[in-house]
């Protein structure tokens, strides 16, 4: 019976690290950025930025599937936000991988399920960005589906976000279209009227700026779920991407002339975006900083990661934070199962030795 209790203890333990504890393990490797610049310095941002968490709905996947890599997802991300606790999490669209497939009460479960596993502290605000597989692509977008969006996850076409002092402007990349449809046509003139509010910031005192709610000015940051214009991922400085595909506009990136006119309105310094599951930073066509981060679940991606940024009004730094992989904690499993074979094997081998000795024994004593 012993090695029956060996083997139990050792699943156990596997059971114990790979479930509760590896998560901690891997992202205490991970710190926030510093700024080096003195100015600000005393109280940055420190915005934790992920993508593409794709809860599956009743439709997809198995429910084994859901189940696990749901719940690794669930405890990657209380780790994470324990760890780091964060000022803000931005998460970058594609919230469901079926939420333009669903009913109205299964949205809600949905939307349910997804604040308990992005759940936070009081006091700290998750801002959720729509993706196309949650209000669907730009042909397929519907007021019913934008609307429950807006309504459950409060974020329309576009948003303007103010963290101490750090304005962030938040898009629907399907409203990008630029092709006169009642949500691009909508999505442009909040983006003009942000244009307009980021100018009396900046020049306060002109007479059309008067009665505007005056913050600190400082260049915005961009967060959307398709990334700006760029052919493939060979434009990225740094990319995980195990294959370069070739981007299509207003499908796989932004248009070119959607990514101008946000330059042209926004002037932004910064970028955010998910859609492709694989991380890459580049200088994009705007001539700023623009990180694509990587799918937060094992289904797109089997070592994945989240971003880690340190703002102030006139500066940033930005670190990449790899989560645990996938393949650890099979392979944690799979040495769990063969150190069990040994201590079985090891135990049998005993037994067998110990009945040939009874049996030789038995053999001198009928001589």
């Amino acid at each position: 019976m012993r090695f029956l209790y060996a083997c139990f203890v050792i699943v156990l333990c596997a059971l114990i690290f790979c479930e509760y504890v590896a998560d901690f393990v891997v992202l205490q490797k991970c710190k926030w950025p510093e700024i080096k610049r003195k100015k600000y310095v005393d109280d940055p941002l420190r915005a934790m930025i992920l993508a593409d968490p794709h809860l599956l709905g009743p439709h997809r996947g198995h429910w084994l599937d859901k189940l696990y890599r749901e719940w690794h997802m669930t405890r990657a991300f209380q780790a994470a936000s324990r760890l780091f606790q964060p000022d803000v999490v931005f998460v970058l669209g594609d919230l469901f991988d079926e939420g333009d497939m669903v009913s109205d009460k299964q949205f809600q479960e949905y939307v349910w399920r997804y604040l308990k596993m992005f759940h936070l502290p009081p006091g700290i605000p998750l801002i959720s960005v729509a993706g196309n597989h949650d209000v669907g692509f730009h042909y397929k977008m519907h007021p019913f589906f934008m609307s429950r969006f807006e309504s459950y996850l409060n974020n329309s076409s576009v948003n303007l976000y103010t963290i101490k002092q750090i304005h962030f402007v938040v898009i629907n990349s399907m409203a990008m279209e630029g092709d006169g449809c009642m949500f691009c046509t909508q999505a442009e003139d909040q983006l003009k009227n942000i244009s307009r509010t980021l100018h009396c910031m900046k020049y306060p005192l002109e007479a059309e700026c008067a009665r505007t709610r005056r913050h600190p000015y400082s260049q915005p940051i961009l967060l959307q779920h398709f990334p700006t214009y760029r052919i493939s991922d060979t434009m990225c400085e740094e990319h995980d991407a195990p294959y370069i595909e070739a981007f299509r506009e207003r499908f796989h990136v932004l248009s070119k002339d959607a990514t101008d006119m946000l330059g042209e309105l926004l002037k932004p310094r910064l970028a955010f975006a998910g859609h492709s599951h694989h991380f890459c930073h580049s200088v994009n066509r705007l001539g700023i900083d623009e990180y694509t981060v990587a799918s937060f679940s094992w289904r797109n991606k089997v070592n994945p990661s989240f971003m880690l940024a340190t703002i102030t009004p006139d500066d940033y730094v930005v670190s990449k934070c790899k989560m645990l992989p996938q393949q650890f904690v099979y392979n944690s499993y799979l040495s769990a199962g063969i150190l069990c074979l040994i201590v079985i094997g090891f135990q049998l081998r005993k037994c067998i030795q110990r009945r040939r000795q009874s049996s030789a024994v038995d053999h001198r004593k009928v001589n």
